[in-house]
């Protein structure tokens, strides 16, 4: 029973050997397989993208065959604007070409230090404002000798203190220097075409023109003018003449009624002071000056004006004229 015994062992310990043998063979063949393998897949190291402008990691993922996901903006104070605040996989990661990067990008400090606009044209500073996620405001306008035409004289929220994001900032515009004023020109007994050539060789515009009989004067000549001749006058102002001629009737059936009138609207633009607002209409041979007052901003007058003539609408802001509009009668 002895010999037999060990014969028995001896036999049992030879498969375990055997069976032994076989699974290491086994393992070893597996792990050199799956080497070769994840090898063959050609694995990258993901760099570290954190701090970096988003352009310059997305070069970076793009020269080691990695795509690049945005799956996020927010505001960070110590990360500066398009720069990656996160990212996944962590820097060191071994992935496969083709993979995705996810990456966070900051918008930035969500209170920002309000940047001088002053000197700045009203187009560059437009830029500014958007590029720091601020947003235009009111703009008003005024003529200065020390800043060009459509240069920005000063703002609010002044440079230098601090504003959230999205803050809508008011400016103060220049409209170049005052118009150069001058001694205002005798126009009487001059036809109305000759006056109107000197008007125009001056600057000077055309206001309401009003006819009146004088049988002792020439006909169809200046009697009246306003301003009178030699007071002071800005280019770019109005100038009121009575022409001596006979006011031409209006028949019945052109008579203003409320049934042949129009409904004219007119809104001020938005800004921060009054400005004087001049409505005129121009009738057959006769002005009429409708409105005349100081409006405030965004201020919107209505007037009903006679359709019969085809009168023209002439309105004038701080004696500028802004819009003209001749009234179909039919």
């Amino acid at each position: 029973m002895t010999a037999l015994l060990k014969s028995f062992l001896i036999r049992f310990l030879r498969i375990v050997l055997v069976i032994g043998l076989f699974i290491g063979m086994a393992g070893i063949g597996t792990y050199l397989t799956l080497t070769l393998i994840i090898k063959g897949e050609d694995t990258v190291i993901v760099p570290d993208l954190v701090g970096k402008d988003v352009l310059v990691g997305l070069e970076m993922l793009s020269d080691l065959g990695l795509n690049t996901r945005v799956k996020g903006i927010r505001y960070d104070e110590t990360v500066p604007q398009h720069h990656v605040i996160e990212q996944d996989p962590q820097p060191g990661s071994a992935i496969k070409r083709g993979r995705d990067v996810k990456i966070q990008v900051s918008r930035g400090p969500e209170s920002i230090v309000m940047p001088n606009l002053s000197g700045l044209s009203l187009q560059q500073c437009r830029i500014l404002l958007t590029e720091n996620g601020l947003c235009q405001g009111v703009i008003s306008r005024m003529h200065s000798s020390l800043y060009s035409t459509d240069q920005v004289i000063v703002h609010y929220p002044r440079p230098s203190i601090q504003v959230n994001r999205k803050k809508c900032v008011d400016l103060l515009v220049s409209q170049g220097p005052r118009p150069l004023a001058q001694a205002m020109i005798d126009l009487r007994g001059v036809s109305l075409d000759t006056a109107l050539r000197r008007l125009e060789a001056r600057q000077l515009n055309v206001g309401r023109i009003r006819d009146i009989p004088m049988p002792d004067t020439t006909w169809e000549t200046i009697v009246a003018q306003t301003p009178l001749a030699g007071y002071w006058i800005r280019e770019g102002s109005p100038v009121d003449l009575t022409v001596n001629r006979i006011p031409s009737p209006l028949p019945d059936d052109d008579r203003p009624t409320v049934s042949g009138a129009a409904l004219f609207r007119f809104t001020l633009d938005d800004g921060i002071l009054k400005r004087r607002v001049q409505v005129t209409v121009d009738q057959l041979y006769a002005s009429t000056l409708l409105f005349d007052d100081f409006m405030r901003p965004g201020q919107e007058i209505w007037l009903f004006i006679p359709k019969s003539g085809n009168p023209t609408i002439r309105v004038t802001v701080d004696d500028q004229m802004v819009e003209s509009r001749i009234m179909n009668g039919n």
